[in-house]
């Protein structure tokens, strides 16, 4: 894995490059395991658990959710997703009806190749500033 992303050409004149972010999109369920009735379980499943696998599967139609899933044995996901912005990807994540119960945390992240780019400018830097 080199750590790269597919980014489009936007504008040739200026040479800006749009390239989507990547983030770890994290939810888990509230009051995971706390069903008070059968009933209320199924409600839930069929509410919220089988609309969410729903909206999941077309996040993954659309190349949106790059990687992960449901995590076992808890109400909880686990994603990578693709997206152009934090304003996209917070339209993304709030279209999961998981949401509304879910607590959420959503980290953007950078490739290994954009950290590492960095770390060696920042060791020039520091190399530069040597007496």
């Amino acid at each position: 894995m080199q750590g790269t992303r597919v980014c489009l050409l936007v504008d040739t004149a200026a040479g800006h490059v749009d390239c989507p972010m990547l983030f770890l999109v994290e939810l888990d369920h509230v009051e995971s395991g706390n069903v008070p009735s059968p009933d209320a379980g199924r409600g839930f499943i069929e509410q919220v658990i089988f609309p969410t696998l729903a909206r999941l599967d077309q996040l993954v139609a659309d190349k949106t959710l790059v990687s992960g899933g449901p995590v076992a044995g808890r109400v909880a996901l686990r994603l990578m997703i693709e997206a152009e912005s934090s304003e996209h990807v917070d339209r993304i994540v709030t279209s999961l009806p998981l949401w509304f119960v879910a607590e959420t945390r959503v980290t953007p992240l950078i490739t290994v190749a954009e950290r590492r780019d960095h770390v060696k400018k920042l060791l020039e830097r520091l190399a530069a500033m040597r007496p």
